[in-house]
């Protein structure tokens, strides 16, 4: 599917997140996340959206509106990957879907009691931590992008400046921090997990180290 026009998106500094539409619907538009109660589900969609900012690093855009979407963009997914291959289970948690964070019901015979136990306590370890998971990031997005927001020379309160931010315009600005020793994607990588209560994955490293040559010398322990 070819990416939607974003001329006429706007991002929020409240939430971080866009609003606007594509101009062939109008009769949906996208609201920020301040306003998205308010609206009712899309016949089209499995919710309200058409685009989003990646939530670890708010550098790029991502496409939205379904139960398969990504929540990073193609560099940060990837880091998720491979912290959350790492640490030996999901911390970070990659989509909506179960399925895309390795949870997933077998076809077949029905499974054995003992199965199925496990099964719903898989699946409710699943509802509950993602459930965290977007509360946590609907405070990390909004503090990502006044961070970013800062790093570019721009108020973060929008004070003296136009009262809407363009995401084309921002993007194109934004761009200039992907590999920004302060401010770029690997250095959001690693203040993501932190605000998560996660050690980042430089640390995590460091501490596969000794235990490749003895398994028994580290079991990661992370409170979330």
């Amino acid at each position: 599917m070819s990416p939607i026009s974003i001329d006429n998106f706007t991002v929020c500094r409240t939430c971080a997140g866009l609003a606007g539409y594509p101009p062939v619907r109008k009769q949906y538009p996208q609201v920020c996340r301040c306003h998205r109660e308010e609206q009712v589900r899309w016949p089209d969609h499995d919710f309200n959206e058409y685009v989003d900012l990646c939530w670890c690093c708010l550098l790029e855009r991502i496409p939205s509106g379904s139960r398969w979407s990504p929540f990073y963009c193609p560099e940060c997914l990837e880091r998720a990957h491979g912290y959350n291959e790492s640490m030996g289970g999901v911390l970070l948690y990659v989509g909506r879907h179960s399925l895309m964070n390795g949870v997933w019901v077998r076809e077949g015979r029905p499974a054995r009691p003992q199965e199925l136990a496990a099964l719903r306590r898989s699946v409710g370890e699943f509802a509950l931590g993602i459930c965290g998971f977007f509360e946590a990031m609907d405070r990390w997005r909004p503090a990502r992008l006044q961070e970013v927001l800062r790093a570019l020379g721009l108020d973060a309160t929008g004070k003296g400046e136009p009262p809407k931010l363009g995401v084309v315009e921002y993007l194109q600005t934004a761009r200039q921090l992907t590999d920004h020793p302060q401010f770029g994607k690997r250095v959001a990588f690693a203040a993501m997990c932190r605000f998560l209560g996660y050690p980042p994955a430089e640390e995590v490293i460091e501490w596969l180290r000794p235990a490749a040559a003895n398994p028994a010398h580290y079991r990661p322990t992370v409170e979330a």
